[in-house]
């Protein structure tokens, strides 16, 4: 199935490069690349991200995260004006995932809602990059029990990106929640998202992206390493595609294997 999925993909990108690609010069599909594998880009982005997983001790996981990026000429609040949006601006990021997984063992099984995280960055751009940072919310909007925590989490957010060399962006992103409130019944809440990021443009759009996302669970002591790549394309100078694999090399879903596949539209 996974190389059904592949196949697949690299079919609708090939298309997706007869399309688009020819419409634009190599400058303008540099750019749109560079902006699509920036978290920190003033341009909205809408991502639609179909993440198929294989898991180690049987059975597996098709989650649809659907993400918003709006990047606002404010200061983390919308009636708070920045005077110098070069310097300073705010990213409003929404993340929402619908999730079906099959696990043979326990009750697992479900489909439905996640989570939703509202995430809220100032950005402060520097001659060598950006830094970034504001609050999280991570709400208990899962349909199924199996699929979120039950619990109302707050947190912050901290971006740093290098972006001097040209062609270039290296960084990362951190998210640490901690429960505040929900369910009593659910185990409590105080977990790190650690993402290293590694952005390469090379010629005519095309890209490669190392950001595989750390989760680090300190309640319950677990931590779970994936690596992983993707390969990508800007095809015009509004539209960008990825697709790589991913495989948890260290934690509770050691052997865990996932194929992602990420559609960026920017405004």
């Amino acid at each position: 199935m996974v190389q059904r999925i592949l196949q697949s993909t690299l079919i609708l990108l090939a298309s997706a490069g007869t399309l688009f690609g020819q419409e634009s010069e190599d400058g303008e599909l540099n750019k749109a690349a560079d902006q699509a594998t920036n978290p920190l880009a003033y341009v909205t982005k809408f991502q639609v991200q179909p993440n198929f997983t294989a898991f180690n001790g049987g059975g597996d996981q098709l989650d649809l995260v659907i993400r918003i990026l709006q990047p606002t000429k404010t200061i983390g609040l919308p009636f708070i004006k920045s005077k110098n949006p070069e310097k300073v601006y705010t990213i409003y990021r929404m993340e929402s995932p619908v999730v079906s997984q099959t696990i043979p063992e326990g009750n697992q099984s479900a489909t439905g809602l996640a989570d939703i995280i509202l995430v809220d960055v100032i950005a402060f751009p520097k001659k060598w990059g950006i830094i970034g940072a504001g609050p999280a919310l991570s709400i208990p909007t899962a349909s199924r029990e199996q699929l979120g925590s039950g619990k109302w989490s707050v947190g912050m957010a901290g971006t740093v990106l290098y972006k001097k060399i040209p062609k270039l962006l290296a960084g990362i992103l951190i998210q640490q929640f901690v429960s505040v409130g929900g369910d009593a019944t659910r185990s409590d809440v105080n977990r790190m998202l650690f993402q290293p990021v590694i952005n390469k443009v090379f010629n005519k759009g095309v890209f490669l992206n190392i950001s595989p996302i750390m989760v680090f669970d300190w309640e319950n002591n677990a931590f779970n390493i994936p690596l992983g790549a993707n390969i990508g394309k800007a095809f015009a100078k509004n539209l960008s595609m990825f697709v790589g694999p991913e495989y948890v090399v260290s934690g509770p879903g050691q052997g865990n294997f996932t194929m992602r596949l990420n559609i960026n539209a920017m405004f």
